[in-house]
C-alpha cells in the first residue's frame, strides 16, 4: 500500500476536532519531521527610572546649612554704596566693613564717608565675657559683654541671613576671579541691619558658592526708610574667606 494511502486511512470515525490534530501528527509523521517546541517571546524588562536630583535645591540646602555653622567661623569683607535723600537733598555715603567671626568672639572694624569726608572709624573686639572699642587712633576702652550685647547681634545681623532653601533659586554655573561658582538668587527680599545702624533690605540678593555650599561672594540693591522718611537705597557687597575657619580672635593691647 501506498505511503500516502496509510497516512490518509488512520481514525476515519473520529469527530471533527480529533481528526484535525490527528491529520497534522500523520502528516508530521509522513514527512519524517517532529513538532516543534511553541516559542514564548519573553518581553524585555522595562527599566527603572532613575531618581531626578533637583541641583538647585541640593546648592540651596548646602548654603543655608554653611550659615547654620555651630560655631560660625568666617572672614567678611562689605562695601555698601549709599545714596541717603532727605526730602531735595541728597548724598553719597561709602561704609566698608570688615568682621573676623568665631563662634561668640568677633571683631570688627567700620569706616563710613559721607559727601567724600570720613564719619566714622570705628573698631570693635569682643572676646569672652570683655568687649572693646576704640574711635580712630584713640586707646582701646573696655567693659562687659553684656553692656554691649545689642551692638554685637547687630554685626552679626548684618550679614544677610538665609536660613530657608525655598527662598534661593538656582541660576547656573559662573567664573568669578578665575573661579567657577555655583549662583543662586533670592526669590524674595531679605532683612539685615546696616552697618550705619539702620534696618535695611536686600531687594535683590545673589550668592555664589563652591560645590559644598561654602559663600564665596554675595551682592545685591538695598533700600531703608530711615528716621523723618530718610531714603536710603544703594548696592550691598560682601566677601567671604575662611569659612569654617581657623580664626583666633585675641584682645587687643593698647
Amino acid at each position: 500500500m501506498p505511503l500516502h494511502a496509510r497516512c490518509v486511512r488512520r481514525s476515519p470515525s473520529v469527530r471533527h476536532g480529533a481528526i484535525a490534530v490527528t491529520l497534522s501528527l500523520v502528516v508530521l509523521a509522513c514527512s519524517g519531521g517532529a513538532p516543534s517546541p511553541a516559542v514564548v517571546a519573553t518581553p524585555p524588562p522595562t527599566p527603572t527610572p532613575a531618581p531626578s536630583v533637583d541641583v538647585g535645591a541640593v546648592y540651596a540646602k548646602s548654603v543655608v546649612a554653611a550659615f547654620a555653622s555651630d560655631p560660625l567661623v568666617m572672614h567678611v569683607e562689605q562695601t555698601a554704596k549709599l545714596t541717603v535723600k532727605d526730602g531735595k537733598k541728597s548724598v553719597k555715603e561709602n561704609v566698608s566693613t570688615t568682621l573676623d567671626l568665631s563662634d561668640r568672639d568677633l571683631s570688627a572694624q567700620f569706616e563710613t564717608t559721607t559727601g567724600g569726608k570720613t564719619t566714622t572709624d570705628l573698631d570693635i573686639v569682643v572676646v569672652g565675657k570683655s568687649v572693646y572699642a576704640r574711635e580712630g587712633k584713640e586707646r582701646w576702652v573696655s567693659g562687659p559683654r553684656s553692656s554691649a550685647e545689642q551692638n554685637i547681634a547687630d554685626v552679626i545681623r548684618a550679614i544677610p541671613a538665609i536660613r530657608d532653601p525655598s527662598h534661593l533659586r538656582y541660576v547656573g554655573v559662573e567664573t568669578i576671579d578665575k573661579r567657577k561658582l555655583q549662583r543662586l538668587t533670592a526669590t524674595r527680599k531679605l532683612s539685615y541691619v546696616m552697618s550705619i545702624g539702620q534696618m535695611g533690605t536686600f531687594d535683590t540678593f545673589d550668592i555664589w558658592i563652591e560645590e559644598d555650599g561654602t559663600p564665596v561672594l554675595a551682592k545685591g540693591t538695598v533700600s531703608a526708610i530711615g528716621p523723618y522718611g530718610v531714603e536710603i537705597t544703594g548696592t550691598n557687597e560682601l566677601r567671604f574667606t575662611k569659612f569654617g575657619g581657623p580664626i583666633k580672635i585675641v584682645a587687643p593691647k593698647n
